[in-house]
C-alpha cells in the first residue's frame, strides 16, 4: 500500500511503534518494522512524500483491510 506522508510523520510513527513494545530497523529510506503480531517492511521517497508499506504477516484473525487501515492512520 501507498501513504502519502512527510518523513517527520514516518519518523514519530517508527517511534511509537517502538514505545509500545515493536521493533524498528532502519537503513536509509527502507526498512522492517513488527508489532502486535504485524511484520512488515516500508521504503520511503522523499522527494514525493510517498511511503510504501508491505504487510508480510499479520493475525489470522484480523482482516487485512483492518490492518492496512490502521496503518494508514498510524503513519499520516
Amino acid at each position: 500500500m501507498q501513504i502519502k506522508t512527510t518523513l517527520e510523520k514516518v519518523n514519530e510513527a517508527l517511534s511509537k511503534i517502538q514505545d509500545n513494545g515493536g521493533k524498528v530497523t532502519v537503513q536509509g529510506s527502507a526498512g522492517a518494522f513488527s508489532i502486535q503480531g504485524v511484520i512488515g517492511r516500508f521504503f520511503y521517497q522523499e522527494h514525493a512524500e510517498m511511503l510504501t508499506v508491505t504487510i508480510d504477516e499479520k493475525p489470522w484473525l484480523v482482516r487485512i483491510e483492518r490492518v492496512e487501515d490502521e496503518i494508514k492512520i498510524f503513519f499520516k
